[in-house]
């Protein structure tokens, strides 16, 4: 939970705060450096493009198959929403301790999680995507949480997924 609130405060940072936005494009796990204390930083700028017109800036798509925006990578359009597809899905690496894609046998995670999430939140049953290795030793309230901003997250609609300011007011138990 420190690690998915401190990339979501740093991307709410970023997104919101920043004049211009910055977009990082290549949010995932390995960008997302901790250190002694699990305080997580958001790393590695060089796919990143300020966004001072969201609604008309297009741009060549980059950054890591698994974790890239599906609208983005048919458009190119950047808008501030496609990092927010992106920590949705290193969320969902968290949750389930399983990497985006595979080759062989296929699989893409988002794919996988989309059926699951939500039955897991209406009843508040995480066994089918939490990591196994977890052995059930995880706060139920905590995880519902990040399932509920991973769900919102990876939605396909710009419009449905939240500013990532408030995520970081779901993980610190405030309301949305």
């Amino acid at each position: 939970m420190k690690i998915a609130l401190g990339a979501a405060k740093g991307l709410a940072y970023l997104l919101e705060d920043c004049q211009p936005k910055i977009i990082h494009r290549d949010i995932k796990a390995a960008n997302i450096l901790i250190d002694d204390n699990f305080d997580a930083k958001v790393a590695d700028f060089g796919l990143a493009r300020f966004l001072p017109h969201a609604d008309a800036y297009y741009t060549r798509v980059m950054g890591t198959l698994g974790y890239l925006d599906p609208i983005y990578y048919n458009d190119g359009q950047l808008t501030d929403k496609l990092d927010v597809y992106s920590f949705g899905v290193v969320l969902l690496e968290l949750i389930s301790g399983l990497k985006p894609i595979r080759q062989n046998p296929p699989f893409s995670m988002v794919n996988w999680a989309k059926p699951l999430l939500p039955p897991a939140l209406k009843k508040k049953k995480f066994d089918a995507l939490v990591d196994k290795r977890l052995e059930k030793n995880f706060d139920s309230k905590e995880m519902a949480r990040m399932v509920s901003c991973a769900a919102k997250c990876v939605c396909l609609s710009y419009e449905e997924r939240p500013e990532m300011s408030q995520h970081c007011k779901i993980t610190d138990n405030k309301p949305p």
